[in-house]
């Protein structure tokens, strides 16, 4: 390991564990992890140093996730939240939660980076999406988004401003019903903490 890897790495360790002092979903804070990695590098442990960093970004992915998470609300426009779902996968991670209201149910995606550089690639790629995309284009909260009916599921597709997507998609509920509840959904606020 060259001394500009080690200099970075112990940089980002120290930076870490002074920037995230939150409550973590774990048993270990994440400023001590995250302490603990820089410890034991300066001791020459580089194999300690890096399960205890892989640790404290798992910590910081989780305080993170739980965030986000906090944006799926328990009930949004009369309609109830089920079981909410996070996976975090080779850099891009997946948030999604069903809604229901009188037999109806709508399912909230949101999906994008776990990272920054991976929001940018991915902001990317949806950008390009959204430019190739069939249906009707409105904007929700300032955000470009686009409206498609496709063999009976109703799906509304919002780009955020943060990297990622946010799509809204029902088979029983209308068009219009769909695209009241992405309007009534917290979008803006939900692309801003992700920032």
């Amino acid at each position: 390991m060259s001394n500009l890897t080690r200099t970075m790495f112990v940089a980002i360790v120290c930076s870490m564990s002074l920037l995230f002092s939150a409550p973590s979903y774990a048993e270990d804070d994440p400023a001590d992890t995250c302490a603990s990695a820089a410890s034991l590098f300066k001791e020459g442990d580089v194999e300690g140093a890096l399960e205890e960093a892989r640790w404290c970004v798992t910590q910081l992915e989780q305080i993170k996730e739980g965030q986000t998470s906090a944006y799926f609300k328990d009930e949004i426009n009369g309609h109830k939240g089920g079981k909410l779902e996070s996976q975090n996968m080779m850099g891009f991670a997946m948030t999604e939660r069903p809604y229901n209201k009188d037999n109806k149910s709508i399912k909230v995606s949101l999906t994008g980076g776990a990272s920054g550089g991976a929001n940018n690639a991915f902001a990317a790629l949806a950008s390009f999406g959204m430019q190739a995309a069939q249906g009707k284009r409105v904007r929700i909260q300032r955000r470009s988004a686009v409206v498609s009916n496709e063999n009976g599921t109703v799906k509304v597709t919002i780009t955020l401003k943060s990297g990622g997507m946010l799509i809204f998609e029902s088979r029983d509920a209308s068009e219009d019903e769909v695209i009241a509840f992405a309007k009534a959904f917290p979008v803006a606020e939900l692309d801003d903490s992700r920032k």
